[in-house]
């Protein structure tokens, strides 16, 4: 990847060198306080190994890791490791962070992984979702999750009791990507349900609200902590889109972001951390067309580490891993959303290519796919765009033009 904003290029460099000191045998945290494989950084990791290799090698490791025993020491049944190998002998698990599994396995398919692998773990699903059942309340929304609830390092890990709403986002997205998986009507109608539920209870009016708790007799009651990333794992999860709370996104589109001052701006939602929040918020700026503030902010948020460390960071600050294999995710926001390489439907064999209306000169990359590669490279005169492409043997194009003006 290379562009004509040296800021972004030194995002890119940054990426690749956090990925490549991270993705040794399995996806790693980091490269030094903990070199183990934890499930959520390894979704992001996955598109990275895919683009910056072509390959799917390290992915095959890591999942085949969670395919391979018949139980797992120190688990309840039906649970899967937070991070694995690596046994807990404590028993402790991050409950949530277990559906991640199932989202990973998901794309993973689609980019092409293993079709063997993702069949066995159809069993092991089966039995981690029979184990959410016994939490699932009179709603149909989990509540009260043994062990450790993680949503993101910030102030929302404090309202993860009793109904944590960023968890059940998170499950109804599950269940609807092991419904499509496998071809499971019960599971997706069931995310369905998980989805309005917390639609109903979750949202105020303002913002998507983070927790419920039980009184003390027993009634279920919404409270008022609000933050920033949980307004992101709505529209993340496809809880929410900017046509159904527009009001909601004005807000996240203009009012918040890497510069807000949360002091003064909605200083009662709390601030979201680099671990997921903003890289959700990145995601979500692509995915509905503002590529163009998606670009500053980018640069807003991650320039500073790259410039510092060469490498990207667990927080969005120094205070612990400054290199986070998860965080090469970036490389990904790179070439899709600056270089244009929107999508690659690896199954179908089509490339799109999406023309953003960037402050940008000009960039060129290359992505390899297996043994050959996509390569792009476009240069913008005015209002005048010209491209030249290449895509390995059997791929054809598609191309979409976010610009105003005909390329």
């Amino acid at each position: 990847f290379n562009s004509s904003n040296n800021k972004l290029n030194a995002i890119y460099e940054a990426a690749w060198e956090t990925y490549r000191q991270n993705s040794v045998d399995i996806f790693m945290d980091c490269p030094s306080r903990e070199r183990a494989g934890w499930l959520c950084d390894s979704y992001f990791m996955a598109k990275m190994e895919k683009e910056f290799t072509g390959k799917l090698d390290v992915a095959y490791n890591f999942y085949e890791n969670y395919a391979l025993p018949d139980s797992f020491a120190y688990l309840p049944e039906g649970m899967v490791p937070m991070c694995y190998p690596a046994d807990h002998y404590n028993g402790n698990f991050i409950s949530n962070w277990a559906m991640w599994l199932i989202v990973q396995m998901e794309d993973y398919d689609k980019m092409g992984g293993d079709k063997e692998l993702v069949a066995k773990m159809k069993v092991r699903f089966e039995n981690l979702l029979e184990y959410f059942e016994q939490f699932e309340n009179e709603d149909g929304l989990l509540e009260k999750l043994d062990k450790w609830t993680f949503v993101e390092w910030s102030k929302a890990n404090d309202f993860v009791q009793d109904v944590n709403y960023p968890t059940n986002m998170l499950y109804s997205y599950a269940l609807r990507k092991a419904g499509e998986l496998y071809d499971n009507d019960f599971w997706i109608e069931k995310a369905e349900h998980v989805k309005d539920v917390v639609l109903e209870q979750s949202f105020n009016g303002d913002f998507f609200v983070d927790n419920a708790v039980r009184d003390e007799d027993g009634v279920l009651k919404v409270t008022e902590n609000t933050t920033e990333v949980c307004q992101y794992y709505a529209f993340f999860f496809d809880i929410a889109t900017p046509d159904s709370h527009s009001q909601l996104w004005s807000k996240l589109t203009t009012e918040f972001g890497p510069n807000r001052n949360d002091s003064e701006i909605y200083p009662d939602v709390y601030r979201a951390n680099a671990f997921i929040g903003n890289y959700l918020r990145m995601d979500i700026l692509s995915r509905y067309g503002l590529q163009k503030q998606m670009l500053n902010e980018i640069q807003d948020y991650f320039y500073g580490m790259a410039e510092l460390t060469g490498t990207l960071w667990e927080n969005m600050s120094s205070h612990a891993s400054c290199n986070h294999g998860f965080a090469s995710y970036l490389g990904h926001v790179l070439y899709r959303d600056v270089l244009g390489v929107y999508n690659i439907d690896y199954q179908d064999k089509e490339v799109t290519f999406r023309f953003a209306d960037l402050s940008l000169n000009e960039c060129e990359g290359t992505i390899p796919v297996g043994d050959e590669a996509i390569r792009l490279e476009w240069k913008r005169n005015g209002d005048d765009i010209t491209y030249s492409y290449e895509v390995p043997e059997g791929y054809s194009v598609k191309i979409e033009n976010l610009i105003k003006e005909q390329l």
